[in-house]
C-alpha cells in the first residue's frame, strides 16, 4: 500500500513539472503550456492533500488512536519534514487562489520553484520523513489550527517575495542596488537554510550560495533585458499581487499567533513566554504590520515597496529555519 512519503514525493514532482511547464509558458506564451502547468499544480495540491490525511492516520495508529473523532490531534505538521511540505503545498494553494483572480500565469515561473525548493529541502537537508509518534506536549485541540493558520500565513509571504522577484524583472529601471539586493536576499536564505541544518563547512555553503545567488540574479538581469519581460503582469498588477498575498499571509499569521498564545495557555500555564520561537514570530508580525500601514496608510509603492517584501520574507526565513534549527525554546521538538 502507498504511504504518505511517497504521496509527497509524487505530488513534489508534478509540482516540479508544473513549474518547467509555468516557464515555457512564459518564454514561448503557449496556452497549452499554460493550462497544462495550472492542471499539474491542482493535480499535486490534490495528491498532497490526500499525502496529508494519509499521514494523519499514520500518526494516529503510531500514537494508538482508537477514537477517530479525535483524529485531528495528530495533525501531520510537527515536524520539520511535515511543516515544509505543508509550507509548499500551501505556497501553490495561494499562488492558484491569485492565478485565477488575475489571469495570469506567467509569475507562477518564480513562484512555483518556492514550493519545490521548501519541499525537496526536506531530502536535501536530511530531515527524518518517517511518521513518528507525538510528543504530549503536542497532543492538543490546538495543533491543527494553530499550525495550518501559522503556514498559510508563511505561504502567503513567500508569493509576495516570489512576486518581488518578478517585479525587479519586469522593471525597466532595474539597477546594480536593485541586483545586489537580490543577489544577497538569495544568498542569506540558500546559506542559512543549509547551513542551519548541517552547521559545518561554512566556507563550502557559502561559496555554494554564492553560486546559486549569482546564477538566479543573472537570470534576473538577462530576463529584464530580454523581450520576454514584456509578458509579465504590469508593475501596478505585480504590486498589487505582492500587497495581497503579504495581507492575506499577516491575517494568517495573527490568527496563528493568537491560537498559538491560548494553546501556550493551556500547556504551560502562561499565554506569553518569550521563547525564541514566539519573539520572532512578533519581530515578523510588527515587520509586515509596518509593510501593510506604509502600503495602506501612506501609500508606499514602487522599489520600497518590493524591497520592504524582501526584508518581511528574510524574517519569515530565520522565524522558521533559525528558531527552529539553530535557537534552543519550546518549540525546539518540531525539527
Amino acid at each position: 500500500m502507498i504511504n504518505s512519503v511517497q504521496l509527497f514525493n509524487i505530488g513534489m514532482v508534478v509540482f516540479l513539472a508544473a513549474s518547467v511547464f509555468y516557464t515555457i509558458h512564459a518564454f514561448s506564451k503557449s496556452e497549452t503550456a499554460g493550462k497544462i502547468a495550472t492542471y499539474l499544480s491542482l493535480l499535486g495540491v490534490g495528491v498532497q492533500g490526500v499525502a496529508f490525511v494519509v499521514r494523519g492516520m499514520e500518526k494516529a495508529r503510531l500514537n494508538m488512536v482508537s477514537d477517530w473523532l479525535a483524529f485531528y490531534k495528530y495533525a501531520p505538521f510537527t515536524n520539520m519534514y511535515e511543516s515544509l511540505m505543508l509550507f509548499g503545498w500551501s505556497i501553490v494553494i495561494i499562488y492558484l487562489i491569485f492565478e485565477k483572480k488575475y489571469k495570469n500565469k506567467i509569475f507562477g515561473m518564480f513562484v512555483l520553484p518556492l514550493a519545490v525548493i521548501s519541499e525537496a529541502s526536506t531530502q536535501i537537508l536530511g530531515f527524518n520523513p518517517e511518521a513518528q509518534p507525538l510528543v504530549p506536549a503536542l497532543q492538543s485541540n490546538w495543533l491543527l489550527f494553530h499550525v495550518v493558520t501559522t503556514f498559510i500565513g508563511y505561504a502567503g509571504f513567500a508569493v509576495s517575495a516570489g512576486v518581488a522577484f518578478a517585479y525587479f524583472a519586469k522593471r525597466e529601471d532595474a539597477n546594480r542596488t536593485d541586483w545586489a539586493v537580490v543577489f544577497l536576499t538569495t544568498v542569506f536564505t540558500v546559506f542559512f537554510i543549509i547551513y542551519s541544518a548541517y552547521r559545518t563547512n561554512l566556507l563550502m555553503f557559502l561559496a555554494i550560495s554564492v553560486v546559486v545567488a549569482g546564477l538566479f540574479t543573472l537570470f534576473l538581469m538577462w530576463l529584464n533585458k530580454s523581450k520576454y519581460s514584456k509578458y509579465l503582469p504590469s508593475i501596478e498588477t505585480l504590486e498589487d499581487i505582492m500587497y495581497q498575498s503579504a495581507a492575506v499571509g499577516f491575517v494568517f499569521l495573527t490568527i496563528g499567533i493568537i491560537l498559538g498564545a491560548v494553546w501556550a495557555k493551556y500547556a504551560w500555564g502562561g499565554y506569553w513566554s518569550w521563547d525564541p520561537k514566539e519573539t520572532w514570530s512578533l519581530i515578523t508580525w510588527l515587520v509586515y504590520s509596518a509593510y501593510l500601514h506604509a502600503r495602506y496608510i501612506k501609500g508606499l509603492s514602487g522599489k520600497p515597496l518590493a524591497y520592504f517584501t524582501i526584508i518581511g520574507f528574510l524574517c519569515v526565513i530565520f522565524t522558521y529555519y533559525g528558531v527552529n534549527l539553530i535557537l534552543p525554546g519550546l518549540h525546539s521538538y518540531a525539527q
